[in-house]
């Protein structure tokens, strides 16, 4: 599965740059992931793919949404005070977005928990490991 999803995303990628088209890789590379457990057979978490499609089409806007801001901020406060606002407001939010993260460190023993009951998957059969 993963030389289909590595030359799909290729293909992909190489396909939208040669026509000109901006894209996201990570988008692209997530996608053929899911196609190729798709195309396999195997077990598709529909729900960790439907926050992939959330996340996916909220990207954008919250983007655009964030630079609106960001730009408005730095308009109404002039050229060097708004640049300073800007960047102490987007370091000061990278900063928590990077606190938050260090919460719950995500290592080999858990990264492919589910999100919501972690339990249920170290239950499932198919996570058991050799040892067991």
């Amino acid at each position: 599965m993963g030389m289909a999803s590595d030359g799909s995303s290729a293909a992909v990628i190489l396909a939208a740059s040669h026509l000109g088209f901006a894209l996201s890789t990570t988008h692209v590379a997530t996608g053929s992931v899911l196609g190729g457990g798709l195309g396999r057979g195997t077990h598709v978490r529909w729900n960790t793919a439907g926050r992939m499609v959330i996340a996916w089409a909220t990207t954008f806007p919250l983007a655009a949404l964030i630079g609106a801001i960001m730009w408005w901020i730095g308009s109404a406060l002039g050229y060097t005070a708004g640049s300073i606002v800007v960047f102490v407001l987007l370091c000061a939010m990278s900063t928590y977005m990077f606190m938050r993260s260090r919460q719950e460190h995500v290592g080999a023993h858990n990264v492919n928990d589910e999100w919501d009951r972690p339990q249920d998957v170290l239950e499932h059969p198919s996570h058991t490991t050799a040892s067991n």
